[in-house]
């Protein structure tokens, strides 16, 4: 009986401790590494409009800071286009049909050599 209510307890406390662990395959930390200030920061998934997207920053992303993007229940798929908008820049990134389940963080870079912005997926 004493092995019976031990393995009980055990399993009890690995149930608990599930929820903790079962967080969205989707969410992602996104580190701003690009040396400029980010705006926006957008996700959509591919079937909606290229516009129809919420700002996941509550304030500017500077240089070096980093976000953590968390999804709703109601979002579905691993597949979304992530947009980003610079500060003092009129400018926009995009890219499209981003697999979010296959990576926890997103490290956005910039090249001033060939002017192009890139993220290391990790």
């Amino acid at each position: 009986m004493k092995h019976f209510l031990s393995g009980l307890i055990a399993i009890a406390l690995s149930i608990a401790a599930a929820p903790s662990l079962a967080a969205d395959a989707r969410n992602v930390t996104v580190v701003n590494e690009t040396g400029y200030a980010i705006k926006f920061l957008g996700f959509n998934a591919p079937d909606d409009g290229l516009d129809e997207r919420e700002n996941e920053l509550d304030k500017v992303l500077q240089n070096q800071a980093s976000t953590y993007v968390e999804f709703d229940d109601d979002d579905e798929g691993c597949v979304w286009n992530i947009r980003v908008d610079w500060k003092n820049y009129d400018e926009s990134v995009l890219w499209k049909n981003v697999n979010l389940c296959k990576l926890t963080v997103l490290r956005l870079r910039y090249d001033p050599g060939t002017k192009t912005t890139s993220f290391l997926a990790e």
